[in-house]
């Protein structure tokens, strides 16, 4: 006996929020990045205060991954019907039989 796997669509305030979460920690990305930049090639005067700079531009970066990590559960949870099973990674048009392989769905 197969069963036919039909994915779950997730809200669409909940895909909303991961693309946000996602942009928000890539724009703290480019700015630890840049920051970083700053203190490798900061005067000597000024070093302490970009070295500063960029901790700051790190502990921005490490809480939007946070973020982002919470909103991409989040969604993986809107993308499993029953909250006991384990999301699964079956493509459309495929089946999964009780021994738990995947096949192709003739047609």
């Amino acid at each position: 006996m197969s069963i036919l796997i039909e994915p779950a669509s997730p809200r669409p305030d909940v895909i909303d929020a991961a693309i946000d979460a996602y942009v928000r920690w890539r724009e703290e990305c480019i700015g630890a990045r840049d920051a970083y930049r700053r203190w490798s090639s900061a005067e000597k005067a000024d070093r302490m205060l970009a070295s500063c700079a960029y901790v700051a531009a790190l502990d921005r970066e490490e809480i939007a991954a946070s973020v982002y990590a919470d909103a991409m559960r989040h969604l993986a949870d809107e993308c499993v019907d029953d909250p006991l099973l384990e999301p699964r990674h079956v493509l459309p048009g495929y089946v999964c039989d009780e021994g738990g392989t995947d096949e192709k769905r003739g047609e």
